[in-house]
């Protein structure tokens, strides 16, 4: 009898242990680097910035990029969904792998890859059609985050329309409504809060993304590339703060709209499986329509990678493709990079899903004062630009009373917490699948909270566990944003040098360093998927 009391009364100190180190790293890595931006300008530095005509144009760039790019790639977001969901096209499988592939790639592989395609020198423009296309500037951006994000939409809107019974598209059709009618007046309308919470997710995307923009936008600036030429540059960190602020306000309130309004709308009158839906009544003209337009955006999505591929092995982008294997044998000379890239990204990785899992498990189950906290910060990096975080950290932890410049710390410190939504959302909606009932049960038949903790809870979390832990580690292996103000000669990951590589126009090894990352990426998916199979869940949004 001591022993049980002795060890619920261990558990509960070190639940509120765990609460007190949640609650701390939370402030101090989250809360406070954002709290350090807004304090770091000065009111001259606020007026100096938005009395510059070239600031105003930039933030003018990033809110048409933001509408445009969003209006793409939810509309090819619901197209493929609505493709896979409802309809008889052939191949839609195949287009379903093929539109999730961005997901797990750098977030700069398209851009980059379609400059080797369809640029000045580029593959198909100047090597099959003789022409000179300029790709670079805003065409060039919406195209490369049209493609790099509509997966992000067909995610949201294939479950939305999952989710719709079929019961009432029957209705539908017995009362004679057949077509665009039906599709106009249930299929659509039931869709329409989930297509709205979709283009605000990717609103988000867009808005926050540097990789891209960086490599493709030329000299069409936009606020995440304008404070970094704000730093690298000019090496004014107050004016980089206030264009990270300006960046960061419209991305919150997106993601305020998202999650707090569009989130608790219901998307379906009527949910569950009650029947299959008869998919083989899609007329004609619909179909190869749908076709059409799946196929020409998976093979846009498929050049992406063909020329990463082929720019690996060939001498000297657009001028000798005479294959070679030069570059891969001079990774040798990167391979710091990449042992730090993989071991950051396995610590990152692990440390992120764990204190994910942790902070999940605290608010579901337990009720302490400071929750609501916990739970709104933990998801707060959501609405985060990576480059707003990657200039809080350099603000925060470079001076005292926590320099960590220059050291692996602040990489896989901005890792970890830049990652704690996706795994702190999926550890939470699997908590919630878990009835209470069992551990009640348990505790009726006179189990301690340990032994439910250790013999219940952690088996039915595994999964989750896993899941975030896949997640973090590609996010973190492929990030840029993030870590671009905090890298150094010392502690700099691939990501970093495939950027530099770039810039100074070194193709070829830029291209063989990102299949390097996309084998490790893939290589590190289908791990997960072997060892879990379909208890894995990945990139839940």
């Amino acid at each position: 009898m001591k022993r049980t009391v002795f060890r619920s009364k261990s558990f509960e100190i070190s639940l509120v242990a765990a609460i007190v180190i949640i609650v701390a790293s939370l402030l101090i890595f989250v809360i406070y680097p954002i709290v350090e931006v807004f304090l770091f300008p000065k009111a001259g530095d606020f007026l100096a910035v938005l009395k510059n005509p070239r600031y105003m144009k930039t933030l003018q760039n990033s809110l048409f990029m933001m509408l445009l790019s969003t209006l793409s790639a939810t509309f090819l977001g619901f197209v493929f969904a609505y493709t896979v969901t409802r309809t008889n096209v052939p191949g839609r499988k195949l287009f379903k792998l093929i539109s999730l592939l961005p997901l797990f790639s750098p977030p700069f592989m398209v851009a980059f890859s379609y400059i080797m395609m369809f640029g000045k020198n580029g593959l198909i423009t100047a090597g099959l059609l003789h022409a000179k296309v300029n790709i670079f500037g805003w065409h060039g951006l919406w195209l490369a985050q049209t493609i790099a994000f509509f997966p992000v939409a067909f995610l949201v809107m294939e479950g939305v329309l999952q989710s719709i019974s079929p019961m009432l598209e029957y209705a539908g059709r017995n009362l004679g409504a057949t077509g665009f009618t039906l599709f106009r007046t249930i299929t659509f309308p039931l869709a329409r809060p989930g297509v709205a919470g979709a283009a605000l997710l990717v609103a988000i995307q867009v808005l926050a993304d540097f990789g891209n923009p960086i490599i493709i936008s030329g000299s069409f600036p936009v606020l995440a590339t304008e404070a970094w030429m704000r730093i690298e540059g000019w090496a004014d960190i107050a004016g980089a703060a206030i264009l990270s602020i300006l960046l960061l306000l419209p991305s919150f309130g997106i993601f305020l709209l998202q999650r707090y309004w569009v989130g608790r709308r219901s998307y379906v009158t009527v949910t569950g499986k009650i029947a299959q839906l008869d998919i083989q009544k899609t007329s004609a003209p619909v179909k190869w329509s749908l076709f059409a337009i799946c196929a020409i955006i998976s093979l846009l999505v498929l050049l992406v990678y063909v020329g990463l591929v082929i720019g690996a092995f060939v001498n000297g982008w657009g001028y000798d493709w005479s294959l070679t294997l030069r570059y891969f044998q001079e990774i040798s000379s990167r391979s710091k990079e990449l042992v730090r890239s993989l071991t950051y990204s396995l610590i990152a990785g692990f440390s992120s899903a764990l204190f994910s899992m942790v902070a999940a498990y605290l608010v579901s189950r337990k009720r302490f004062i400071l929750r609501k906290f916990v739970d709104f910060t933990c998801i707060l990096p959501a609405a985060l630009p990576g480059i707003f975080l990657g200039i809080g950290y350099s603000i925060s932890f470079t001076r005292p009373p926590l320099d960590l410049y220059g050291t692996a710390a602040i990489i896989i410190l901005s890792m970890i917490f830049w990652n704690i939504s996706t795994g702190y959302q999926t550890g939470i909606s699997a908590l919630q699948q878990i009835s209470p009932s069992f551990s009640e049960a348990a505790s009726n038949l006179g189990a301690t909270s340990m032994r439910i903790f250790r013999e219940i809870e952690i088996p039915l979390i595994k999964a989750p566990f896993f899941s975030a832990f896949i997640v973090s580690f590609i996010r973190a292996i492929t990030t840029l944003s993030v870590i671009v103000f905090l890298s150094t000669s010392k502690n700099a990951v691939v990501t970093f040098s495939i950027m530099n590589l770039i810039s100074d126009g070194f193709y070829g090894k830029a291209a063989a360093l990102t299949c390097v990352l996309l084998i490790i990426s893939f290589s590190a998916l289908g791990l997960a998927k072997l060892l879990m199979g379909k208890q894995v869940q990945l990139f839940k949004v």
